[in-house]
Formats: C-alpha cells, sequence, structure tokens
C-alpha cells in the first residue's frame, strides 16, 4: 500500500527528518525543485519560456530553486513574485538571493498583480506553480486569488508543486479559487488532496518524487493509504491443487423482493465469480424461480412474503444456520419485515455479516446494535445511504465522504465501505484505504449489487474484513475498467461479473 499524509503528517515528516535525523531543510527544498525540474524539462522540452509563479513559503521557495535550475539547463524562465521580498523567510529567503545571483529575470508581482501577473503568464509556455503547499488552510483572498484565476486563464500547460495553490493538503473539498494543473509533482507520499475526489481532479497525474525523507518515517505517521495490485494478490484467498468447494465457504446472501429479483441475483452471481465455496440466496418465493434461472450454481431458500411482496421477517434460522458469511440488504424492501428479518439477523449471527442498500437504510440512526459484534460487519453505503445513516445530508456527505465514513465506522464498530469514485474503505480504529480503481461506467444500476456479492465471497472464504472490502473494491474498479473497453458509458451490471474473473487473474499472476 502507498502511504498518504495529511497536512499535519507532513509537517512532523518534516520536523523529524530535518530535527531529528539531520537532513538540512535546504537540501530537501534542493531536491524537491530537482524533481520539479525534471518533470518540466521531460514533459515540455521545446518550451519556450516557463513562467514560475511564487509565494511567501517553502513553496515558493521551491520555485525559485526550480527557476535557477531550469535556467542552467538552457531554459528561458521568468519568475513572477506575488510575495513581496519582506514576506520571504528562511529557504526562501535563501533562494531568492541564489536566483538573484544567477541572473533569473525576477519580476515583483505582489503589487498590481493582475496586471504584473497577467503580462507574464499571457507570454509563458508552461506555468509552474508555486504559490502555496500542502500547509494552506483557508480559502485564497485577494492578490493570491488574483494570481490563481491568472494561472487558470493563461491556457497553458500548468506544473503545480506539491498542491494545486488553493487546494488544502488535509481536504478532499476545492474551494473557489484553486489552480487546475495538469501535473503535479508531490514529495515524499501523496497527501489527501491527491487522492480523493473532488480535489485530485485538479491535480493532474501526480508524480511523487523522493527527496531523501525515509520511507518508514512516513509510513509511521500515515493512517491513510492507497491499495494497489500487489496488496489484492497477497488478500485473495489461495486454491490449492487439492481443493474442494467446502473449503471456501458458503454465503448465505438475504436479498430481492416480488420485482427485486435481479438485484439478489447479480449478488448470487458475483459471489460466484469470486470463489465461494456455495452460495445460498434467502428470498421471497416469487424471486426463486427468477434467481435460479439466472445463477444456477446459487441454491435458493425460500421466506415467507408478507402483503407488500417482501420477506415477512420469518424463516430465516435454518438459512443461517449453514453460512459462513451473510450479505444482506440488495432489493429486500423496507417494511416491516425486512425489519424483522434484520433484527433476527443481528441477534443471532455473530459472523462475518455485510450490509448493503436497503438493510443500510432499515439501520438509519440505529447503529449502536452493530457495536462489539466478534467480527466487525461491513457496510457499504452510496453518499445517500451515508448520510441517513449518520442523520446528516447527502451534500455533506459528498463534501467530506472520508469524514463522514469515519464517523460512521466509530459508531457502528464496523468496516464502511464509502462508495464513489475513488471509493474509502475505513475503520473505527482510524485507519483508512483508499481505492483507485474504477470509472464513471460504475454509475449503473446493479453495480452495487455485484460489490456486495464479491465482498460477502471473500468474507466466507475467511478474508478478513478490512481486506475483504478493499480486494472486493479494488477488483470490482478494475472490472469496470476492463469492460470500459467496450462500454464506453455505463457499465451493465452483467457485464461487470464477467469482468472481475478477468481482473481476478490478473492479480494472481502477481503471486
Amino acid at each position: 500500500m502507498i502511504p498518504v499524509l495529511d497536512s499535519r503528517g507532513m509537517r512532523e515528516v518534516d520536523r523529524v527528518t530535518i530535527s531529528k535525523l539531520g537532513l538540512p531543510s535546504l537540501v530537501l527544498m534542493e531536491s524537491a525543485a530537482s524533481a520539479v525540474s525534471e518533470i518540466v524539462s521531460e514533459r515540455f522540452p521545446d518550451a519556450g519560456r516557463v513562467v514560475m509563479v511564487c509565494g511567501p513559503g517553502n513553496n515558493g521557495g521551491d520555485g525559485l530553486a526550480v527557476a535557477r535550475q531550469l535556467r542552467c539547463q538552457g531554459f528561458d524562465v521568468k519568475v513572477g513574485m506575488v510575495a513581496a521580498r519582506r514576506e520571504l523567510r528562511g529557504d526562501a529567503a535563501v533562494q531568492f538571493e541564489l536566483a538573484r545571483r544567477f541572473d533569473v529575470q525576477i519580476r515583483d508581482c505582489a503589487r498590481a498583480t493582475e496586471v504584473r501577473l497577467a503580462e507574464l503568464v499571457a507570454d509563458a509556455d508552461v506555468v509552474v506553480d508555486a504559490l502555496f503547499g500542502t500547509g494552506l488552510d483557508r480559502p485564497l483572498r485577494g492578490r493570491w486569488a488574483q494570481a490563481v484565476r491568472l494561472i487558470n486563464r493563461a491556457g497553458v500547460p500548468v506544473v503545480a508543486v506539491d498542491v494545486p495553490s488553493g487546494l488544502q493538503g488535509s481536504s478532499a473539498d476545492v474551494p473557489d479559487e484553486a489552480v487546475l494543473a495538469l501535473v503535479t509533482v508531490t514529495f515524499g507520499a501523496p497527501k489527501v488532496a491527491h487522492v480523493l475526489p473532488p480535489a485530485c481532479w485538479r491535480c493532474g497525474d501526480v508524480a511523487v518524487a523522493d527527496i531523501g525523507i525515509p520511507p518508514w518515517v512516513i509510513e509511521r505517521r500515515a493512517d491513510l493509504a492507497l491499495v494497489e495490485a500487489e496488496d489484492v494478490s497477497e488478500w485473495l484467498p489461495r486454491r490449492p491443487a487439492d481443493s474442494h468447494k467446502g473449503r471456501f465457504g458458503h454465503l448465505l446472501v438475504v436479498a430481492g423482493r416480488e420485482g427485486r429479483a435481479g438485484a439478489a441475483a447479480l449478488a448470487a452471481r458475483a459471489a460466484v465469480a469470486m470463489g465461494s465455496g456455495l452460495v445460498t440466496v434467502a428470498t421471497v418465493r416469487a424471486a426463486v424461480r427468477p434467481i435460479q434461472s439466472l445463477v444456477p450454481e446459487a441454491m435458493v431458500d425460500p421466506l415467507p412474503a408478507g402483503e407488500d411482496g417482501a420477506v415477512s421477517g420469518e424463516g430465516i434460522e435454518a438459512s443461517l444456520d449453514k453460512a459462513t458469511a451473510l450479505a444482506v440488504g440488495p432489493g429486500l424492501g423496507l417494511g416491516d419485515g425486512p425489519r424483522r428479518l434484520l433484527s433476527t439477523i443481528l441477534e443471532r449471527w455473530c459472523g462475518p455479516l455485510l450490509l448493503d442498500a436497503d438493510a443500510l437504510t432499515l439501520l438509519a440512526g440505529k447503529l449502536k446494535p452493530l457495536r462489539g459484534r466478534d467480527v466487525p460487519a461491513v457496510l457499504t453505503p452510496h453518499p445517500g445511504e451515508l448520510g441517513r445513516l449518520l442523520g446528516v445530508s447527502t451534500a455533506d456527505v459528498t463534501r467530506d465522504r472520508l469524514g463522514a465514513a469515519l464517523a460512521a465506522a466509530r459508531k457502528a464498530g464496523a468496516i464502511v465501505l464509502a462508495k464513489g469514485a475513488h471509493t474509502v474503505i475505513v475503520g473505527g480504529e482510524g485507519w483508512s484505504l483508499v481505492n483507485p480503481t474504477g470509472t464513471a461506467g460504475l454509475a449503473s444500476g446493479g453495480a452495487g449489487d455485484v460489490l456486495t456479492g464479491a465482498i460477502g465471497a471473500f468474507l466466507a472464504q475467511g478474508v478478513p474484513p478490512k481486506e475483504a472490502a478493499a480486494a472486493g473494491a479494488w477488483l470490482h474498479g478494475r472490472a469496470a475498467e476492463l469492460a470500459g473497453e467496450r462500454h464506453t458509458g455505463a457499465v451493465p451490471a452483467s457485464v461487470l461479473v464477467r469482468q472481475l474473473t478477468k481482473a481476478e487473474a490478473e492479480v494472481r499472476r502477481l503471486a
């Protein structure tokens, strides 16, 4: 996994590297500038003029060092200093003096920013944004906001130093004024803004540069990480040559009502594809035949139905006795019968449990019954469902999906997989994972049911909840990427199931 830092974590990493390990801050700045210079020279070798837009802190110091290095490489470089000379301190002041001695053209844009900086960027082939880094904790105003607007209007490629100015390293939110970069070069580790939307969509391609910070210093201060294919490969259950179905668990999918058999069938198909030894669907009698027709590999336990076509809430006990894991919710319904059924499951089932869709809606505002389970439950809400669980609006969740997921995980003592672009998986202890795979094609009916089945299959096979959720999300997203080769819009859920096995085969080859 790739560690991801927030602003506080990055400050601590810098402090330890400089104060405890003794690596001078100016050396770190030179290394950071070298990484940016290398990206600029590689990506834009024919740039006629590179304009650096520099701010008052270390980010501005990085930019001044980049300007000096690029000048030494033969580039035509100009610097627009949006910070006044008296505002520079420490290493940034040192870099300013070095740039002057190396005859870098520096223009004072702290005054009349709108006019002076506009003239500079209008003549640029590439703009390097070095206004503010990860430490920014407030929206930009005045000359800083003017500078961001001018960079965005320049109509040329922008390379951002550390983060696009205006973004905050610890937040996925995008303020009113933030640079839109083609490339972002960050140092040591990616930051929250680089990996979570919508902020990450303003970063372009993110290059993480090694500037001499030891990996173990970063890892000790990172509560967030990006999941990689190699991680998924390690988590997948092995299938020895002498395997039999009894070794790979029995998933019970509690789902479906009259007219909603498709949701249960999709979850069951995904569970079969992801290797659950046995799959049983507990559902109303009206859904039995459609499910058996769509998923001949699965067994079906018929349950009594109420007048609304959903389960009556009775008859689940016998099905529980044979399962090794449960996946509950797709197409289940929201009446008294499903409510009673869910209550019975929570009282009698202590093993691996995934709750999705209608099961989450039935739990809205009632997360305490999930606490203290022998195995933490896995919850897989979309933003609306996560908002209902917490009693907040969908807009509130969208603004801070990671924070909302952490709040729900702590309240429920559960693993929460918060769906969306760059799905997050979090635990009540405070750790968080980000899944980088997926496409907009997942915004399609039934895609969530496929994810439920995939994670449920891993739970049934004994994969711990954290790893099961992360592996399911990664493969689900990768399946959408593979399907996108033929489906340029929405990916039908039935197609997604077929691509899951291809995605799994890819990562198994890494073992």
